[in-house]
């Protein structure tokens, strides 16, 4: 398995496909086993790469989530693509994959060369942790299928001591996204053209969050997938597909 040594930790990667880099980027319980669906389509016509970030998948393991993870998420990106010599690339993230694509290309203004957020949080609220906590089982309470789905990513043992991690942080307001996080200050500043895709029935953020990141980006289309929910790169995949490739192809250098 390809492993690139980044900021003295190893991350696990994958590298897919010839043409124009596209980085896929996980969410928050995800890992390179999130973009199953997408790699074999994607890779026809371009390089695919995806990667584990710190913490996740087959890359080194965590015990905890301190407050400016987000911000380390980012650096961390910026590393990792100075390893495998991508100097530019078209960026796709999923959820906090989205967050992190954002705030790069705000950083890296040259290296993004267009962004792509599905279910991404705009902003978080006084009763974010709140929601969050009744939609996630607490760890001594998971039911047996998002043990399968977290071990599938992270392995059996762990899957459970990340997930331990992830509820944790969420408790203490340093989990995606806390009270205090808010993109609408640096949208403004993001001079790649964004792709923002939501699904009209995602639980975890509702459609006030697409239409806030849509108004305060210059460059944007808002795309709302129907019948869908806060994953839709894996519950509408054809949708999701078509409409990010052809974005993509909007913006082939």
């Amino acid at each position: 398995m390809p492993y690139a040594s980044v900021q003295g930790t190893e991350l696990y990667y994958e590298d897919h496909g010839r043409g124009e880099p596209v980085v896929l980027l996980h969410n928050g319980l995800g890992s390179t086993k999130s973009f199953t669906k997408q790699v074999p389509e994607f890779s026809k016509n371009f390089r695919v790469v995806t990667y584990d970030r710190r913490g996740y998948g087959h890359s080194a393991h965590m015990t905890s989530l301190k407050k400016g993870w987000l911000e380390d998420s980012v650096d961390e990106l910026s590393s990792f693509l100075d390893e495998i010599k991508v100097d530019r690339a078209h960026l796709c993230g999923i959820c906090v994959g989205g967050a992190i694509a954002l705030l790069f290309a705000v950083k890296n203004p040259s290296r993004a060369n267009d962004v792509t957020v599905a279910g991404t949080c705009c902003f978080g609220e006084a009763e974010t942790s709140q929601k969050a906590l009744k939609l996630y089982p607490t760890p001594d309470e998971l039911p047996s299928d998002w043990l399968r789905e977290i071990a599938e990513h992270h392995g059996e043992t762990y899957g459970k001591d990340l997930y331990r991690v992830f509820y944790q942080a969420i408790r203490e307001e340093n989990g995606y996204p806390f009270k205090e996080y808010d993109l609408r200050p640096i949208l403004p500043q993001v001079k790649s053209p964004v792709l923002i895709i939501y699904g009209d029935r995602d639980n975890l953020f509702d459609l006030k969050q697409a239409y806030a990141m849509h108004n305060h980006l210059r460059k944007a289309r808002l795309r709302i997938i129907p019948s869908c929910g806060h994953l839709s790169n894996e519950e509408k995949p054809g949708d999701f597909n078509r409409e990010t490739l052809d974005f993509f192809r909007r913006y082939i250098d």
